[in-house]
């Protein structure tokens, strides 16, 4: 048990929920999580496969894109390290989807969009595990906080923040997130729900599995790698602004105090070229400062 891969790692959870014959197990997670609104009865994957989780040296989306039989669109992130920049890409995303939802010369009352964001680190400041975001209006006297369209949706399962402690045992959405959390301490009562059983032995058969193990820890490299890069790149951006942001200051104190010795020797009656001469500004500038006196 000591030894089970991360179910929450992306190429993991692909294997466990994302591919056709594992499809029982999506379906009760999401039904756990939906709590009726909506409730699945089936699914389609749109992108099931996973033989390419790297191409070119770089790490490859392995999300999970669905159709429920009620159409309702699906996209499933995962995500363990916060980039900073999760809500933003999680509202690109799910605007991507629109598209392919609503089609031309066809009515805007169409299927449902939801993106399904599971986080292994907070993005976010709210205290809840789960964050359920659609469209909104803002109150207002007198009006009240209102949704204004549950066609758009985004749900962040932030599970740093879930305490199987503080859980309801009787809920199943409890053992799902225990099971992604860590499944090594979650509570084995779960385990007499035949989907997270199925889960709990796919994770352990994966888990033996070499070649698995390898290629998880490539991907899991890669993906590190380019975190590091671009947690590098923000601080060189960041590094470059300061220092073109006090060279301007700079440059803009001294024209300050050059501008001021102009004037003081333009008071002395010293001829425009002398001054420029001592000060550096241009004849052109001296000229509009004077005629300005």
């Amino acid at each position: 048990m000591a030894d089970l891969l991360d179910p929450k790692f992306d190429y993991i959870f692909k294997i466990i929920f994302g591919v056709d014959d594992k499809k029982p197990l999506l379906i009760s997670f999401l039904n756990a999580l939906f709590k009726g609104n909506p409730h699945i009865k089936s699914i389609t994957l749109e992108n099931p496969n996973i033989e390419k989780i790297l191409e070119k040296d770089k790490a490859s989306r392995l999300d999970i894109k669905a159709t429920t039989n009620d159409g309702t669109k699906l996209d499933i992130e995962i995500q363990i390290k916060n980039t900073g920049e999760i809500p933003q890409r999680a509202f690109h995303y799910l605007a991507n989807m629109m598209p392919r939802v609503v089609k031309a010369g066809k009515s805007y009352k169409g299927p449902k969009v939801i993106g399904i964001w599971i986080l292994g680190e907070d993005v976010t400041d709210r205290q809840n595990a789960i964050s359920d975001a659609y469209m909104t209006f803002q109150p207002s006297d007198p009006d009240p906080y209102q949704i204004m369209t549950d066609s758009a949706r985004i749900i962040f399962i932030e599970l740093q923040k879930f305490n199987p402690k503080n859980a309801d045992m009787h809920d199943l959405l409890t053992g799902w997130l225990s099971f992604l959390k860590n499944p090594i301490f979650m509570d084995e009562s779960f385990l007499k729900v035949k989907e997270v059983k199925e889960a709990m032995e796919t994770l352990k058969y994966i888990s033996a599995d070499d070649e698995i193990r390898a290629l998880a820890d490539l991907r899991q490299k890669t993906i590190n790698d380019r975190n590091s890069e671009m947690t590098v790149a923000v601080e060189d951006a960041t590094a470059k602004g300061k220092a073109e942001g006090i060279a301007i200051g700079e440059e803009r104190g001294e024209l300050k105090k050059a501008k001021e010795t102009a004037g003081n020797l333009l008071s002395m009656g010293l001829s425009v070229e002398q001054i420029a001469k001592a000060t550096g500004l241009s004849i052109e500038e001296i000229c509009r400062m004077s005629s300005q006196k």
